[in-house]
């Protein structure tokens, strides 16, 4: 049996950055990370990031400014550019009230603009335009640079191809793994981080149960505040939204849900293939560049309680998207290369959650995040880092 403090399951960008954090804090720390497939196959090869620092709740602030130092620490040192990269953005808004409503989530102020630098992009009439503070996150180069981080570490130890398929409470405490090859793991505290695979997993079955929460909020559930918080290296502050903390553990029956996410790859032409991003809060779409010179698109369409399976994109959303694109950039000047539609997780008001599956407060599971996954992922691993180094200190997660 392979004994380990904490065993991380699922290798994306959040498993392996909060093995990165968790081990960061304590060196001597003995960390698994065990992954089904290949590292950063699953959701995370699906994004496109761009990281903007835009929160609209208090607990998304907590973890974009938690993000912000994790990136300060992570990238210290290293060779430039990495795999987040400073972008020109700007935000088009229509109303005042649109205006008012960016002001207050973004962490970092925009200021006006008045219109593209370079043609980069065209101002549709009616709008006005916002400059604002981005990066784009390439998901390929983080998870490498995060197995090369994690590699150079004795204490870590890294397994790919490994399936979890039974998961259940130690004899004598801790929680304990068996994976298809019949390989037993053993370990004090267990985080789950499958991403939208999350609801439907068989795992969640044995140290407690979130059956039935991809079929919509369960009445009743719980929001507890952390106490004796530990002192973790860009740990997230205590949430300011109330007695019932958004940043706390909630018990396994928090209404976590599976939505929709729309993504495109569009070719851009003439000067419109400048390097740059453009949003709309309002339509709930944004553009950016992503590796290999092709744009990301994603588009916001409220679609929930579906699996985590690709589908075809549906013609309202492709309609949206083509009256965006000939509005910034032109008719003529882009195509769509590519359409994909897969799934995030979080709770109906778009809050991604740490949960608490077992009593013993040995399993903890993270859930999908808000809008691009990859953009709050390094706050949700601070925050489920700080949860498992309180739980491990005695204090109450």
């Amino acid at each position: 049996m392979n004994v380990q403090d904490v065993l991380v399951v699922g290798g994306g960008v959040v498993g392996l950055t909060l093995a990165e954090v968790l081990t960061r804090h304590d060196p001597a720390l003995r960390v698994t990370v065990l992954e089904q497939h290949g590292w950063g196959s699953g959701a995370t090869g699906y994004a496109g990031a761009v990281d903007i620092p835009y929160a609209h709740t208090p607990f998304h602030r907590e973890l974009v400014e938690a993000g912000r130092q994790w990136w300060k620490e992570f990238q210290a040192g290293a060779p430039a550019p990495g795999p987040r990269t400073p972008l020109p953005f700007a935000w088009l808004v229509r109303s005042r009230e649109a205006a008012a409503h960016l002001e207050e989530t973004l962490v970092t102020p925009a200021r006006p603009v008045a219109g593209p630098a370079g043609g980069a992009w065209r101002l549709p009439a009616g709008a006005t335009a916002l400059a604002g503070e981005a990066h784009v996150i390439d998901p390929g180069l983080l998870t490498a640079a995060l197995v090369e981080r994690l590699a150079a570490r004795p204490s870590v130890r890294l397994a790919e191809g490994r399936r979890v398929t039974d998961l259940a409470p130690a004899a004598d405490g801790g929680v304990r793994a068996v994976t298809a090859d019949g390989e037993e793991w053993r370990a004090e505290q267990c985080v789950l981080a499958l991403g939208p695979w999350l609801p439907g997993s068989p795992l969640l079955s044995a140290p407690g149960s979130l059956r039935g929460s991809e079929q919509g909020p369960v009445p009743g559930s719980e929001q507890r505040d952390v106490p004796g918080s530990a002192a973790v290296p860009g740990s997230v502050p205590g949430s300011t939204s109330g007695s019932a903390s958004a940043g706390a553990p909630a018990a396994p029956n928090a209404g976590v849900r599976t939505k929709r996410v729309y993504g495109l790859r569009v070719a851009l032409s003439g000067p419109a293939a400048v390097r740059y991003g453009v949003g709309s809060a309002e339509d709930g779409i944004f553009l950016f560049p992503v590796s290999g010179g092709a744009y990301a698109m994603s588009v916001k369409h409220d679609v929930w309680d579906v699996p985590p399976e690709e589908q075809p994109l549906p013609a309202d959303v492709l309609a949206r998207a083509a009256a965006f694109l000939d509005a910034v950039v032109g008719p003529g000047a882009w195509e769509v290369t590519r359409g994909r539609v897969f799934a995030d997780t979080y709770t109906p008001d778009a809050t991604p959650r740490l949960l608490r599956l077992s009593p013993a407060d040995a399993v903890f599971a993270v859930t999908g995040l808000h809008g691009s996954g990859v953009r709050l992922a390094a706050g949700m691993a601070t925050h489920a880092a700080q949860a498992v180094l309180t739980c491990r200190q005695g204090g109450a997660a």
